[in-house]
């Protein structure tokens, strides 16, 4: 783990704290080669669309609704992301992971999750990882660098 790791890990888990999600707030932050911020994210419902407390404690209303963080720093950066890193409060699900080799993104580092949320996103945790590893983007968790 480098400085730069830490410090943008921290700066992921800030804007994940702007997420409404009431189970899980969820933060990314993508830079380039030189450590500068290229873009940030967080999970939440579409621009314009109501995240009312009703539709927010819905489950399956929300899961439906929401853009992943992941997404949403992809969407919102103005440049090519090419051979950047995206830093990640949750490992990437499987959709996400492919978005993300999809715009090129070289590196891919990620806080150590919980054990309950490793025992319920194992599956697509394996296939996150897989995707990786075939399409040669390094992928780590915070500390096992």
């Amino acid at each position: 783990m480098n400085k730069w790791d830490s410090r943008m890990i921290g700066m992921a888990n800030l804007v994940a704290t702007w997420s409404k999600d009431p189970s899980t707030g969820v933060g990314a932050v993508i830079t380039d080669q030189k450590n500068r911020v290229v873009s940030m994210g967080f999970n939440g419902f579409p621009r314009a669309v109501l995240d009312d407390d009703e539709k927010l404690m819905d489950r399956d209303e929300r899961l439906r609704r929401t853009i992943h963080a992941e997404d949403n720093a992809l969407l919102f950066a103005r440049q090519d992301v090419t051979g950047c890193t995206i830093y990640v409060t949750h490992p990437p699900c499987a959709r996400c992971a492919a978005k993300i080799i999809q715009a090129g993104i070289a590196r891919v580092v990620a806080a150590q999750p919980q054990q309950d949320f490793a025992a319920r996103w194992a599956d697509d945790m394996r296939s996150a990882g897989e995707m990786f590893t075939e399409a040669g983007v390094a992928f780590n968790f915070l500390g096992n660098q």
